[in-house]
């Protein structure tokens, strides 16, 4: 029961930190806005430029688009928290040493994220649908397996990163900005990672949210819009994201409780660098 508390506690705390700067209503639009933002270049490139919306390319961009401002946005703000909580807020240290376990309220703060971002790109998927006519064929179970696959994937690289941030002194939120751009390559969201050069497409098949996404795609169309995984069956499709987001879940796992003792250690847990 303490851990489902401090979960939901967890939850909580991320969603008002993260609507804290203006009325709740606004930052609903606010967040509805930046989800719809994240699609504007499919919809300009893929859409008015290149063949128009009813087709495969412009579906795989759209969506694949929507799926990975969800999971990017939840390794990259759940893994800003260790800044956040240690510079703005100055409460990292007492978070470690309180009875909830660290990895659960990172996790808390991920569900938080998650949440709002899901929340946003369903009403974008409601809006657009039928204004640019997607023909969709959704299997729901298989939709809510590519969430949790992605949100597992993305959790551990959120895990990879914290644990980065936990035993630095400084602050760097660039190192994550530029990853952010380099890891949309990767991801298969905007186009196949089959036209990358062979090492590209290698990191891609590897890299969590390529499959997570192509699965969350193949749920909503009800087949495979490019050649990308298309060898898989259905079961083989989920069991190679799950295998490959699981992975990344454990060794960000394995980081995060490495960089928790050597911080505490080291006494980073309080440092501050006037950030």
């Amino acid at each position: 029961m303490a851990i489902i508390r401090g979960l939901i506690a967890s939850i909580y705390v991320g969603i008002q930190i993260e609507s804290n700067w203006t009325k709740k209503w606004l930052y609903a639009i606010y967040i509805l806005l930046f989800a719809f933002s994240t699609t504007l270049p499919v919809i300009i490139i893929y859409g008015f430029l290149a063949g128009g919306f009813n087709t495969d390319v412009f579906g795989f961009a759209f969506v694949g688009s929507l799926f990975y401002f969800v999971f990017s946005s939840l390794f990259f703000n759940t893994s800003f928290t260790v800044i956040d909580d240690r510079e703005h807020y100055r409460m990292l240290k007492y978070i470690i040493v309180s009875k909830t376990n660290y990895v659960i309220y990172t996790l808390g703060r991920a569900i938080g994220y998650v949440i709002l971002q899901v929340s946003a790109s369903i009403i974008v998927l409601l809006i657009f649908i039928p204004v640019f006519r997607l023909t969709l064929s959704v299997n729901v179970w298989l939709l809510m397996a590519a969430l949790v696959a992605g949100f597992i994937g993305s959790f551990g690289i959120a895990l990879m990163f914290a644990s980065y941030y936990l035993l630095s002194i400084r602050e760097e939120t660039s190192l994550m900005d530029i990853l952010f751009g380099a890891l949309f390559l990767i991801s298969g969201a905007m186009f196949p990672p089959t036209i990358l050069p062979k090492f590209g497409y290698f990191a891609s098949l590897y890299f969590p949210l390529s499959s997570a996404i192509e699965l969350g795609r193949y749920a909503l169309f009800g087949r495979h819009l490019t050649t990308f995984l298309s060898g898989y069956s259905t079961f083989g499709l989920v069991s190679f994201t799950y295998a490959i987001n699981i992975s990344y879940f454990i060794i960000g796992l394995i980081l995060i409780n490495f960089a928790l003792k050597t911080a505490v250690k080291k006494g980073y847990i309080d440092i501050t660098t006037a950030f």
